[in-house]
C-alpha cells in the first residue's frame, strides 16, 4: 500500500485492530487502516 499524500510504499504494523491492518508512512506518519480478509474467525 502506498501513501495517498506523498506516494511513499507504507510500513505494516506487527498486529491487527479490530480485524483490520494497520499501514503507516514512515514519511509522513499517516495511518491507514485496510479491511483483513484472513482475520481470526469469531468463535
Amino acid at each position: 500500500m502506498y501513501c495517498p499524500r506523498c506516494k511513499v510504499k507504507m510500513k505494516e504494523q506487527k498486529r491487527s485492530f479490530h480485524k483490520q491492518r494497520k499501514w503507516i508512512c514512515p514519511k509522513c506518519g499517516k495511518a491507514r487502516m485496510q479491511k483483513n480478509d484472513k482475520a481470526k474467525p469469531d468463535r
